[in-house]
């Protein structure tokens, strides 16, 4: 049989045929990505993995196989002088390297999937010692990854067009932002910063189709990879990017979409106490007081807020969108597009109360109606809400007015998320009215083409 094999490649060698691992060059190493695996990890400097199979050994690259441990649960651990070992559960030394990049498959290395913890992932398991701490990346085929990330960021249960088009905008997305943490070490990683992924365990068999049946393709615009941007709902109509986040992209303009409306989270709304808003100003570094009111000061063309004025009882502070979502919470707070009322107890920020030398109790008075008088009974000018006016001999007869603060404040607001590109639930809605994945991308992508990547 050996014979045989050498045969046969001496006689391909000699026609120029190409020898073709079945594994390595299935797909170009180029659709191959590093993603930082953060939700698996319990420790900085030692990692669990298991392998029915066994484990195959590289250093720097998959083509530099070293050795093959044949233990089905071991241990990688950052030692004390930098080198990466890998240990057995009674902590034998099995392997040791102060290389930098310790890559491991399992046995089957065509078809490798190794056990991270407590999450299964498929190809390859890389670790780098970075600043004295291991960091652990999942080595992957680029399909592989959508497997584990589509369903995810959307419902397997949504009809198979929308899940194209989301494997399709997930897809672009990861070859458009392939560098975004490659000063780090690594491409993408696995949380919401780039996008969600999760490994081999959350893979479902309709989403696995929706990847293979739309292998290969991206969104372009003039020929180049877009920067596929979705969200949850747009609540009626999607953002311009230079709105949400200051950089023009002709691609992703606004657009009337009535496909997200009605959809979980088009409408919303909550309820935030003063002294709850009180407390978050003073942590994010603002003193201006008890709250009084806040007000809208900007908004977007398409109605989302961009400046959010907070008036205390101190003074004032006009809030941009990151302080926005953080003093009215990032949970609580699903997009900018909201307006607010005032609940409880709350005054006119005309109705003030004053005290006077002939009475005690605080006498409530609307400002916008009263003067104050001078010794000769003449008007002067009033200075704002907090004054002090002078009696006929001159001397201070009003104290410090003040206003009564809202109890509470209602926010209501439309979508969920930056509202830029693609809606997921409209996605899902145009697919139940009969629109393919390329009409839905093209909507919510304006002048888009669906092409095969290079």
């Amino acid at each position: 049989m050996k014979k045989l094999f050498v045969g046969i490649l001496i006689a391909m060698l000699i026609l120029g045929l190409p020898f073709q691992n079945k594994h390595v060059y299935a797909n170009s190493l180029d659709d191959y990505l590093n993603i930082k695996l953060t939700s698996p990890i319990k420790s900085k400097n030692i990692v669990r993995l298991y392998s029915e199979d066994g484990f195959y050994v590289y250093i720097d690259n998959i083509f530099n196989e070293i050795e093959y441990i044949e233990v089905e649960s071991i241990y990688v651990v950052l030692g004390p002088t930098g080198e990466i070992e890998i240990r057995d559960d009674i902590d034998n030394i099995l392997f040791s390297t102060y290389e930098s990049n310790l890559i491991l498959s399992s046995s089957n290395k065509w078809d490798s999937i190794i056990k991270v913890e407590d999450k299964h992932y498929r190809d390859y398991i890389k670790f780098i010692n970075k600043q004295e701490e291991l960091l652990v990346l999942n080595y992957i085929e680029l399909n592989h990854y959508l497997y584990g990330l589509i369903p995810r960021e959307m419902p397997a249960s949504f009809p198979m067009e929308a899940l194209k088009a989301q494997a399709i905008a997930a897809r672009t997305y990861a070859l458009k932002n392939i560098n975004k943490h490659i000063n780090d070490g690594y491409n993408l990683c696995d949380t919401t910063h780039c996008q969600v992924y999760g490994g081999m365990d959350g893979e479902q068999e309709r989403t696995n189709e929706a990847v293979d049946d739309t292998k290969g393709l991206v969104i372009t615009y003039n020929g180049e990879i877009i920067d596929a941007l979705y969200h949850s709902t747009s609540g009626g109509h999607t953002e311009d990017s230079v709105e949400a986040w200051g950089n023009y992209l002709p691609y992703l303009i606004g657009v009337e979409d009535d496909f997200s409306k009605g959809t979980p989270n088009s409408d919303w709304s909550f309820t935030i106490k003063s002294s709850e808003l009180n407390n978050r100003l003073k942590n994010s570094g603002i003193h201006i007081g008890d709250v009084i009111d806040m007000e809208v000061v900007g908004t977007t063309p398409k109605g989302r807020v961009s400046n959010l004025k907070v008036i205390g009882t101190y003074g004032e502070k006009i809030l941009n969108k990151s302080q926005i979502r953080q003093v009215l919470g990032n949970d609580q707070l699903k997009s900018t597009w909201f307006t607010i009322k005032t609940n409880g107890d709350s005054t006119s920020r005309n109705d003030v109360y004053v005290i006077d030398d002939y009475n005690e109790k605080p006498q409530k008075i609307d400002l916008s109606k009263a003067h104050i008088l001078d010794g000769n009974f003449n008007k002067r000018p009033s200075r704002g809400i907090n004054n002090r006016a002078l009696g006929r001999d001159k001397t201070i007869q009003l104290e410090d007015s003040y206003e009564e603060t809202a109890d509470s404040f209602l926010i209501q607001g439309k979508g969920y998320g930056h509202g830029v590109g693609m809606s997921q639930w409209g996605a899902k809605k145009m697919a139940e009215e009969g629109y393919s994945f390329d009409s839905i991308l093209k909507h919510y992508y304006t002048g888009v083409e669906i092409t095969i990547k290079n």
